[in-house]
């Protein structure tokens, strides 16, 4: 035992010298032995480097020292090319100085926008590094510490196109000088323009309201051109053709086609109106000043595709009508020359501002600029129109036999073989089910008739009592038809689940009918393949249907994808403000008549909303024991309306009149509002109005603003009498930032026909106005309740029908729901894709939509080439990257994922961050894992602290094995463990023998001696215990020493 002793009295010295000799190398080795009081930095740096660039550098040295800043390009076949490098030195330490740098670039660079360089290609950034070294005798770099400290700048390389040219200082090569010389000498040509415009390539539905297509036709670019286009201001040379397709004639004196409306808010040449009686009439503007017209007696036939084709010609005007292969042609000449200027103002096609457009669809439009004998402009797409054409072809027939049907059964006509205006061809077998009722037909349907719409035939015969009786007629059958057909939409037993043809046929029905809810659900069954085959021509009928039936959804749904070029739909901005304008307007009549305040209990009453029955009379009362206690401006308001509209109570002016001024002077902007009204409408003073609308207004209320506008726009201000449009635009700007409805959609007139001095077209501008609009009518909010309601009763195939109709429109959540019941009720995986794509377009989307997306994206780049592999992961990286962005930590996790299977995320992604290409990937992964971390909570579903420990763990490790002395280190810990298992129990047989021992020496106190020496063994046993006790703290200093290595390095 003396021997053991000092064994383990040194392997504890060894263990400690170890640990200490550990611990200083690592510190020298992560400082690098760099004094604390040397540093460099920049004090500034250009955002673009240019020649001629200025850098400014900070520095501190502990000793002498040598200092370079550096310029580092990369171009497509060299990366980290030194192309400037500036050094200077420094004797003085400890002293802080700043350092100006100016940087100067290569010819082969700095004129390369110039001249063709073979040495150095476009660069498109640039790393700004400078270094500080230190110095041994004799000005050398020292040898054993290298660069001592480096700081790098990634920057972007200014454009070479916006460069100072300095003249050469050497001379080029041959070729690159010739090359030079060529592009000196190249003739610049304007692009490809052409006078030849097609105005709608796609079919336009019109409602025969005040909304059409709006375009404005700007001047030529190529002089040539628009020489032409000027000279034939005066000596006119046009053509234009347009298909139209009349469902109705119109119902007032004049509907539009195509109207001119120059800047003084008149109408120009040309003018083509559709007249009560089917005739067209012309109307042009002379040179003189004059408007000249004449009528060209047609009679446009309803329910077929109509080509006009027109020519202008000086004073002449030839008119050509064709439809069913026979062209009817009109020429009229005018006494004066016409007046035509294309580029005064906007030209609009259907129905506008100042006249109704027709009630059909157009086809193609095209137009000729500067004239041309004849016109090619065939019916395109030609498919689409000829089964539109073709679809209400057959509605006709449908409404036709049933209304027959009706008529028969309201008249109680019974089927007799006697009777020679009933069918003989009734197909027994078809009525045996029907035997016990009266069976009924008429001379309008045969049998053709009967098998073509058999589906329709009989869910006739099965309500012909409801028919009988008045419950049942053509007002309601489509919504009838529509409810029957959701029912059974899907066949439940197939997998994956399909469309019932059934309950196709019942929509169809439902469709011809005026249900144009069932016109949006085909259209987006046959565009989505929604347990159906995808029928795109189909789909677009559809579409045309709903939208001309002025469905709120349907016309959405038409500017919806007409925003986005989305389903085969062309990409037209002009036409989708067409659908969104229409919509605007009934949104803004639809925010009038609804009352501001429906959320009090009375207003629920009264209007009958959340499950509260409509009780006008307990409604009243609520508002009126809230009104008299004098307390509540809000209730004093509503109940002072109710009185002057007499709404629930005796109309009385005066107690609404006195109650609303003291609404108003209790705070109540809305009751200034309501004064405004008063003084306006009632009693006609319009001065107050205006005093009161003003008040409203400085006050920061909405209604305010827009009011004061329509004072403005109608001229009745009775301090500025005269109309003033521009006064009005702003007012009505200012009320649109704060959510006034009627507000934007003024703005939005005035957006896209750029009639206003002053305010330019932006298109663009007025959608998105509109679709803010759209998506705050109350038919939406409806639907998602109902489906919601659907959804959580169990009606799942009722609730995702709601919610389709719903994302058609555009509605970005329920996009969202659309997805996710596809999914659910095991419909195809495009329809999941196909909302979730579009919910992707939307301003704002959700989180969880970009992670679906970008996770299919990402499964998808596995079982694809390698071209698409790669162009599906970056999509998949933009999808992550826009989830992390909104602070999604699911979508930071991905990414990190990404990064560590070795891909490269894009610089503006690495932006987030704050990381660059530079860094390592376990860098990226630790600043993305550790933003992650920061976000996640609780209940977060990315475990980013554990893989961002994990992370650490892994690179402490692996810093320590870089080591040999930390690595003895790091073995002698494995060692220390192996130590713990044996000894532990060792010392518990020690602990257990000692105790034996023990009591065997007290025993022998009162005993007899035997020959075996107690205290022998128990020095045995104190020795061996004193060992283990030594070798468990040999093991725990090494543990010790190891776990703060590692916990030095994490840190």
């Amino acid at each position: 035992m003396t021997v053991f002793l000092p064994v383990v009295v040194g392997l504890i010295f060894t263990a400690s010298f170890l640990s200490g000799q550990c611990v200083l190398q690592a510190i020298s080795a992560e400082s690098g032995d760099t004094l604390p009081d040397s540093f460099i930095g920049f004090e500034s740096v250009p955002d673009k480097v240019a020649d001629g660039s200025v850098v400014r550098v900070r520095y501190q040295c502990s000793r002498p020292c040598q200092l370079a800043v550096e310029i580092l390009v990369s171009t497509l076949r060299k990366t980290d090319l030194v192309v400037f490098r500036r050094k200077w030195t420094s004797s003085t330490p400890r002293v802080y100085k700043t350092q100006q740098v100016l940087l100067r670039l290569p010819q082969s660079i700095s004129n390369h926008h110039r001249y063709a360089s073979r040495n150095m290609s476009d660069t498109q950034n640039a790393t700004v590094r400078a270094r500080l070294d230190y110095l041994e005798e004799g000005s050398e770099i020292s040898p054993q510490h290298g660069s001592m400290l480096r700081i790098y700048e990634v920057q972007q390389v200014l454009p070479l196109s916006v460069w100072p040219s300095p003249p050469p200082t050497g001379c080029l090569s041959w070729s690159a000088q010739l090359l030079g010389q060529m592009a000196d000498n190249r003739i610049l040509q304007c692009p490809h323009e052409s006078d030849v415009i097609d105005v709608l390539k796609f079919p336009l539905a019109c409602t025969g309201e005040n909304f059409g297509v709006v375009h404005r036709f700007q001047p030529f670019i190529n002089g040539a051109l628009e020489r032409a286009r000027l000279h034939a201001v005066t000596r006119p040379s046009v053509a234009f053709s347009v298909w139209i397709y009349l469902l109705k004639g119109c119902q007032k004196n004049h509907c539009g086609i195509v109207h001119h409306v120059n800047q003084k808010r008149l109408f120009d040449s040309v003018l083509i109106q559709l007249t009560d009686t089917g005739d067209l009439i012309i109307q042009a503007r002379m040179t003189t000043g004059e408007d000249e017209a004449f009528r060209a007696i047609v009679m446009l036939p309803l329910w077929k595709w109509i080509r006009l084709d027109c020519y202008i010609l000086d004073s002449k005007v030839q008119l050509n009508a064709a439809w069913d292969n026979e062209t009817r042609s009109f020429e009229y000449k005018f006494q004066n020359i016409i007046h035509y200027d294309d580029t005064d103002g906007h030209f609009v096609i259907g129905g506008g501002k100042y006249m109704s457009g027709i009630s059909g669809y157009f086809g193609p439009f095209k137009y000729h600029r500067l004239g041309t004998k004849e016109i090619k402009n065939p019916l395109h797409p030609k498919s689409t129109l000829q089964e539109l054409d073709r679809t209400h072809l057959e509605c006709r027939e449908m409404r036709a036999f049933t209304n027959a049907f009706l008529q028969v059964v309201s008249e109680d006509h019974q089927l007799s073989s006697n009777n020679k205006t009933v069918c003989t061809n009734d197909f027994p077998g078809l009525w045996a089910q029907f035997q016990d009722k009266d069976k009924t037909c008429a001379e309008a349907w045969n049998l053709e008739t009967q098998l073509k719409y058999s589906v329709l035939f009989q869910f006739l015969l099965r309500k012909e009592d409801r028919i009988r009786t008045g419950h049942l007629g053509m007002n309601n059958l489509g919504g009838t038809l529509f409810h029957l057909a959701v029912s059974t939409l899907f066949q439940e037993h197939e997998a994956p689940m399909e469309m019932s043809a059934t309950s196709l046929e019942l929509l169809k029905a439902s469709s011809c009918f005026g249900n144009h809810r069932a016109s949006l659900l085909l259209a987006a069954i046959f565009l989505s393949g929604l347990g159906h085959p995808v029928d795109q021509e189909q789909g677009h009928v559809y579409s045309l249907i709903g939208a001309v039936g002025d469905d709120r959804f349907a016309l959405m749904h038409a500017g919806y994808k007409h925003t986005h070029g989305a389903d085969g739909f062309p990409q037209d901005l002009d036409m989708a403000n067409c659908y969104y304008a229409n919509i605007g307007g009934q949104c803004s009549i639809d925010s009038y008549r609804s009352h501001e305040n429906k959320r009090r209990l009375g207003m629920m009453l009264f209007w009958g909303q959340n499950g509260v029955s409509k009780d006008t009379m307990s409604a009243v009362k609520w508002i009126e024991r809230s009104a008299m206690q004098m307390k509540d401006p809000s209730a004093m308001y509503d109940y002072s309306l109710l009185l002057m509209k007499g709404q629930g109570v005796k109309r009385n002016y005066t107690q609404g009149f006195q109650l609303m001024k003291k609404a108003a002077a209790m705070g109540s902007i809305n009751a200034l509002n309501g004064l405004g009204w008063y003084h306006g409408s009632v009693l006609k003073d319009h001065k107050k109005a205006v005093k009161y609308f003003e008040q409203a207004a400085l006050n920061g209320s909405d209604d305010g603003m827009y009011n004061l506008g329509v004072y403005h726009l109608s001229g009745k201000h009775p301090n500025k009498p005269q109309r003033n449009e521009s006064a009005a635009f702003e007012l009505f700007l200012n009320a649109s930032r704060l959510g006034h409805t009627a507000a934007s959609v003024e703005v939005a007139g005035y957006l896209s026909t750029g009639s206003l001095e002053g305010v330019s077209q932006d298109v663009q501008r007025a959608v998105i106005m509109l679709t803010k609009v759209c998506e705050q009518n109350g038919h939406l909010g409806f639907t998602i309740r109902e489906a919601l309601q659907a959804y959580l009763q169990g009606s799942w195939q009722e609730s995702l029908v709601k919610y389709v109709l719903a994302a058609e429109t555009g509605l970005g959540l329920a996009q969202i729901n659309a997805a996710h019941l596809c999914e659910e009720l095991n419909l195809s995986y495009d329809c999941q894709r196909r909302y979730h794509s579009f919910s992707l377009l939307n301003s704002d989307p959700h989180p969880p939509t970009l992670l679906k997306m970008g996770d299919y994206y990402y499964s998808s780049s596995s079982s694809s080439t390698r071209e698409d592999s790669l162009s599906l992961a970056e999509q998949a990286v933009s999808m992550y990257s826009r989830a992390a962005l909104a602070g999604s930590p699911q979508g930071m996790f991905n990414l990190a994922v990404l990064v560590r299977e070795g891909y490269v995320l894009p610089q503006s992604t690495l932006h987030l961050f704050n990381a660059s290409r530079h860094d390592e990937p376990d860098s990226v992964m630790e600043k993305i894992l550790g933003r992650c971390a920061q976000l996640e909570d609780e209940n977060a579903v990315a475990p980013c602290s554990l893989a961002l420990f994990g992370l650490q763990m892994g690179k402490a490790l692996s810093s320590m094995t870089q080591n040999r002395a930390q690595l003895l280190l790091a073995y002698a810990s494995i060692l220390s463990i192996i130590v713990f298992a044996v000894v532990v129990p060792f010392q518990a047989c020690l602990e257990h023998k000692w105790k034996a021992a023990t009591q065997r020496g007290r025993a022998s106190l009162g005993a007899q001696p035997v020959e075996e020496n107690p205290r022998l063994s128990v020095n045995v046993l104190q020795q061996l215990q004193l060992s283990s006790d030594l070798a468990v703290t040999l093991s725990g200093v090494c543990l010790c020493a190891c776990w703060t290595m590692l916990f030095y390095h994490l840190l």
